[in-house]
């Protein structure tokens, strides 16, 4: 009887995947190049090494075969909707970095609706280029969240359907355990493995203006505490909290207030 309740829930989500042929119509949403199409996906599943579409491969035939043009005559404003099962405060940190990653720094967050643990979320861009699904691909993967759809409804608007389930948190800094580290102006926000310390030690330069934010995750990257000080300060130190395994360290405006980059001590 488990055999076969799991073979059938296999069995669906197998008929719940799309192929990338549907997923190259819906990018597409011109039925006059369906015919073209056919031809080039009918007997090609373009899948990665973990059974995820390669929307890389995808997008890269469809603009060799000139029936996928990225950019615009001139700028235009459009829209970019993105659909996820996921923890809130991870959705919108990969998010962000993402975007910022594929060139999408300034944009205007239209429509956000969360709902029984999953986000639906709406961007307004002002850009001459369009998201290339292939780039925007390869930058999730690195966190390995997986696009599972994308979907162009109007001329000025795409939807992306994300899956999460196996989505890591890439660290972007390498920390001894008591040994003082400092770090140069962030980027992004700083990510790290707390390694089984059990406090934190940090300190600003005295030139900048930090308003500290950090957010201690557990090993399923699931916010266990959120430290949020609308203080000045030069100095921060805290307990780190019971299965924290990550966090993310920044401040609570703008990176721009730690421009002089931060000194960072794990304690064991």
């Amino acid at each position: 009887m488990v055999k076969k309740i799991c073979f059938f829930l296999f069995f669906a989500s197998e008929m719940l995947a799309i192929s990338s042929l549907e997923l190259a119509k819906n990018l597409l949403n011109d039925p006059s190049k369906n015919s073209k199409l056919q031809l080039l996906f009918s007997d090609s599943s373009y899948e990665d090494e973990n059974g995820n579409l390669d929307l890389n491969q995808i997008s890269r035939l469809l603009k060799t075969n000139s029936l996928l043009n990225l950019t615009l005559p001139s700028p235009q404003s459009f829209k970019l909707n993105f659909k996820a099962k996921a923890d809130a405060v991870l959705f919108f940190k990969i998010l962000n970095d993402v975007l910022n990653d594929a060139g999408y720094v300034y944009f205007i967050p239209t429509d956000l609706i969360l709902r029984d643990g999953r986000i639906d979320y709406t961007i307004q861009v002002q850009s001459q280029y369009i998201l290339d699904p292939g780039t925007f691909y390869m930058l999730l993967k690195a966190n390995s969240v997986y696009i599972e759809n994308v979907k162009h409804t109007d001329a000025y608007t795409y939807e992306y359907d994300l899956n999460f389930d196996n989505v890591k948190l890439s660290s972007n800094i390498n920390l001894a355990l008591n040994t003082p580290k400092s770090l140069e102006k962030p980027l992004k926000d700083y990510v790290f493995s707390l390694q089984g310390a059990k406090s934190i030690f940090i300190q600003s330069n005295a030139a900048d203006n930090w308003f500290p934010k950090l957010l201690f995750l557990d090993k399923n990257l699931n916010l266990i505490q959120a430290v949020e000080n609308k203080v000045k300060t030069t100095q921060f130190s805290q307990s780190i909290p019971n299965a924290a395994i990550y966090v993310i360290v920044s401040d609570m405006y703008s990176l721009d207030n730690i421009r002089r980059g931060l000194s960072i001590t794990l304690k064991k």
